[in-house]
């Protein structure tokens, strides 16, 4: 999987992507290592790819970021609706495709989401 994270500035402009490695990935959230220390509650962008699927400029939320070595390991969960609240069902198929073509080390089973 290919992936790289861009913060939002506050101007709601993406800063420029740093690459990042996935751990555990899922259509809902996933985690990933990283260079940069994010802020719990922040907005980022992810770009991903994996396969014949990609999504550039994802939305997600900061749960959590830790220290890990010499990088951080955070994790998000995607946001995934309109300004109208309706979901971005177009999005949520694509990374349902995503997820279906990681390798199982990767895969984060569904049923461990937190609501």
């Amino acid at each position: 999987m290919e992936l790289s994270v861009s913060a939002i500035n506050w101007l709601g402009h993406p800063k420029k992507a740093s690459p990042a490695e996935a751990i555990k990935f899922n259509r809902f959230n996933m985690t990933f290592n990283s260079r940069h220390k994010l802020k719990e509650g922040q907005l980022i962008y992810i770009n991903m790819s994996a396969g014949p699927h990609s999504l550039r400029e994802v939305s997600a939320r900061v749960d959590r970021c830790e220290r890990c070595g010499n990088n951080y390991q955070t994790s998000v969960k995607f946001v995934l609706e309109r300004p109208d609240k309706q979901p971005y069902r177009e999005a949520i198929a694509i990374l349902k495709s995503i997820e279906q073509a990681l390798p199982a080390t990767i895969k984060a089973p569904l049923h461990i989401q937190k609501t």
